[in-house]
């Protein structure tokens, strides 16, 4: 029987090494955007985003993703210590790879700061889409005029830079530009 692919670590906030959720959280705060339903693809024990969006009254709410047994425990003992905070944020564990589009919303923002970090075989093997599927699912389920986000500082950066380059000429999007170490894109249709 094949098992989940899961992440055998946890990432707790290390903001010289990965600012990303923090930038993501300051691009937020700088836009101005209220009322914006996010999905985030990668949690940290930390839960920046999600604990920030619940608490910075911009009534925005966070639907993430963990494919950490730690970082999705962290998400639980949040839970239970600030309840308030479920009500606009709330994180699954899971393999990003098997996206059921039908179980999502559609969103405002979606951040795809770890895109190509995770995909192997074993997602494959039972049944994973790779990253540039992954994109194509999650940026049609992105609103029109929404915002699709990746980090530069990625380790595997270099490689989603090439799936970006490619579904960037789909004519889907278009680059609004960087915010610190962030790229943007908006949804044109």
């Amino acid at each position: 029987m094949l098992k989940m692919n899961f992440w055998n670590a946890k990432w707790d906030l290390d903001i010289k090494q990965c600012p990303c959720d923090a930038h993501f959280n300051d691009w937020i705060k700088q836009k101005k955007l209220k009322n914006k339903l996010i999905y985030h693809f990668g949690t940290g024990t930390h839960h920046v985003i999600g604990i920030k969006q619940a608490t910075n009254k911009s009534n925005n709410a966070v639907f993430a993703i963990t494919a950490s047994r730690e970082e999705y425990a962290s998400y639980i003992e949040l839970a239970i210590d600030r309840p308030r905070i479920t009500k606009s944020y709330y994180a699954y564990f899971g393999d990003v790879y098997l996206t059921n589009p039908k179980l999502l919303p559609d969103f405002d923002v979606v951040t795809l700061f770890h895109l190509c970090e995770f995909f192997d075989a074993k997602n494959k093997a039972y049944g994973g889409v790779d990253d540039a599927k992954l994109l194509d699912i999650l940026t049609a389920k992105t609103k029109p005029g929404g915002y699709i986000l990746f980090f530069t500082g990625s380790f595997a950066f270099p490689s989603a830079e090439k799936i970006i380059a490619k579904w960037e000429k789909n004519g889907r999007v278009k680059r609004v530009g960087a915010f610190k170490t962030l790229l943007v894109f908006r949804k044109t249709k």
